[in-house]
């Protein structure tokens, strides 16, 4: 099952990284760096916004699943319960927005032919489609407790598309501004919460018929989530801070085209989504049962798998990233000028993004607190320094002080992973799951590099940056010795 469901995952990652890509890309060129610069802060504060979904969200896949193991059919009640606390979260989402704009607008953000009651009104309509897209996670954990990723898979790939027609259609037809883009948000996320909701009710029996609130199961899960979504909080306030301090110190023309070269690198992490989705509520039920070797052998192959999306995703960027920017934004100036912040962010999110599997195994055995006491400690060290160095040196330094803050966080999660249950295991993970796929990056890479030299045009560079990319995949995955069996069930069920 879990091979279906990483191959669901992986489509529906396909499609949302597509429309991510389609979305920058197309509002980009449709609206300019300026107007782009207000969709790249409502897609900071989306980002923002999703620790729901890494806070509370698994706390509600982690309590579907061990359900399913304790009392199977009783996710009705689940169901009604989650809803009722989403619901107040989304409602103080909007509200938190809708306060804040005014300041935001006239002292936060910094647009040169923006008014401000434009920069404002548009801060208003990011909280509402934030609010109601935020919702959707009840009903999309849910669905992941209950191991149904193709149902979520193909809802999300649906809603995902029609995100992206909405919005760059509006862009297009309607005006070339952040406020026509961002009602086409709020439509596209009451369309997209309306198809979970039902979905959820297609697979979970009388999950909307009137249930008992119980308020012992609300407390839990919130005092379980209240730590879990501290964490989630402050990791997340560590990876979009840059974003935070480009947008209130810079123009926010350079802000737009910063935040189009975070989008790319968060693109890349959302690689892993699929993987750690799937492998979650199995590594819950793994630590529920006390199956110590079924557990440490998925670990294992979900760190493999990670390592080589990883590596291979951020050495195309680092190698070709001011390529890619040319092709996405239409500026070869640009990708001069951004490439190295690109390299940079790029190394930052890619060890954030090998972190998911420590951080998977922590919450699956009950340890949302190791995760908020290790991002606390890293932004304590990052947070200040980028405050205090970015009006020195200007964009490149929240780039590479997220390198440091990342370094640190990967360091400690992978020491806290083999405390409890893995305890012993970390030098064979380490010669199997970390070195083997780093030496297959670099030599993939370096290859390309050596072997091709002189000037190329931007589709022969986007050929040989794809081409080394595929063969870091392919010989990242020959040295992934737990990641291969798994692969090989999946091309047998396919």
């Amino acid at each position: 099952m879990i091979a279906r469901n990483v191959l669901a995952n992986l489509i529906s990652m396909a499609v949302s990284i597509a429309v991510q890509a389609g979305l920058a890309f197309g509002g980009y060129r449709l609206a300019g760096a300026e107007q782009y610069g207000l969709i790249g802060f409502f897609s900071t504060l989306l980002i923002a916004a999703a620790i729901f979904d890494a806070g509370l969200g698994q706390t509600v896949t982690r309590a579907v699943a061990r359900d399913q193991v304790e009392a199977p059919g009783s996710a009705g009640r689940l169901v009604f319960n989650f809803t009722l606390i989403y619901g107040g979260l989304a409602a103080l989402v909007i509200l938190l927005v809708w306060l804040c704009s005014p300041l935001l607008a006239e002292y936060w953000l910094k647009p040169r032919d923006i008014s401000t009651d434009s920069v404002q009104q548009s801060l208003v309509l990011m909280g509402f489609a934030i609010g109601i897209q935020r919702l959707r996670g009840a009903f999309q954990a849910v669905l992941e407790g209950l191991e149904r990723q193709v149902v979520s898979g193909l809802l999300l790939s649906a809603t995902g598309l029609l995100r992206l027609a909405l919005g760059l259609g509006a862009l297009a037809f309607v005006a070339p501004t952040a406020e026509a883009f961002l009602w086409s948000q709020i439509l596209a996320s009451l369309l997209e919460t309306g198809a979970f909701a039902l979905g959820t009710a297609c697979v979970v029996p009388g999950a909307f018929m009137p249930q008992r609130l119980e308020a012992g199961l609300i407390w839990q899960t919130l005092r379980f989530a209240g730590a879990n979504m501290a964490a989630a909080a402050t990791g997340t306030l560590v990876q979009i801070a840059d974003s935070l301090v480009v947008s209130a110190m810079l123009p926010l023309s350079v802000f737009g085209t910063y935040s189009l070269v975070s989008t790319m690198c968060s693109a890349m992490v959302r690689l892993t989504t699929p993987l750690i989705t799937a492998v979650f509520p199995r590594m819950s039920g793994y630590v529920r049962a006390e199956r110590a070797a079924e557990l440490r052998s998925l670990f294992f192959a979900a760190s493999q798998a990670t390592f080589v999306l990883m590596l291979a995703a951020a050495g195309a960027l680092v190698f070709f990233g001011a390529t890619f920017i040319e092709l996405v934004s239409g500026r070869p100036e640009a990708g001069d000028e951004f490439a190295p912040v690109l390299a940079a962010l790029a190394i930052a999110y890619a060890l954030s993004g090998l972190c998911r599997p420590s951080h998977a195994l922590q919450m699956a055995e009950g340890n949302p607190v190791a995760a908020l006491r290790i991002n606390i400690v890293t932004g304590a060290i990052y947070l200040p320094a980028i405050l205090w160095l970015t009006p020195r040196y200007g964009v490149i330094l929240p780039a590479l002080c997220l390198i440091g803050a990342n370094l640190l966080a990967f360091i400690l999660f992978t020491a806290t992973a083999f405390r409890s249950r893995l305890k012993g295991a970390a030098l064979p993970w380490l010669s199997s799951s970390v070195l083997p796929q780093l030496a297959a990056m670099v030599a993939s890479y370096g290859l390309m590099r050596v072997i091709v030299a002189g000037p190329l045009s931007l589709s022969g560079r986007i050929g040989l940056a794809l081409a080394a990319s595929v063969l870091a995949l392919g010989l990242g995955v020959l040295c992934s010795n737990h990641l291969r069996p798994h692969l090989e069930r999946l091309r047998q069920q396919a």
